[in-house]
């Protein structure tokens, strides 16, 4: 049992840490976007540009 707690525990732990920074990653691209998207707005005569989502975003990094 000793065993199974002692290899059990630290993939526990990567296991969060790796979802927590996917996630944290996720949350900062989107207040960046929601940022430049209010930004845009509040000019009047500027065209705004399309937003990608963090998916399709990081669909283009992957590729290159």
């Amino acid at each position: 049992m000793k065993r199974f707690l002692c290899l059990a525990l630290p993939l526990l732990a990567l296991f969060t840490v790796g979802c927590s920074s996917e996630m944290t990653k996720r949350a900062a691209y989107d207040s960046l976007r929601n940022k430049a998207d209010m930004d845009c707005r509040q000019n009047p005569g500027a065209t705004c540009p399309e937003q990608k989502s963090y998916d399709e975003y990081q669909r283009d990094l992957n590729k290159r």
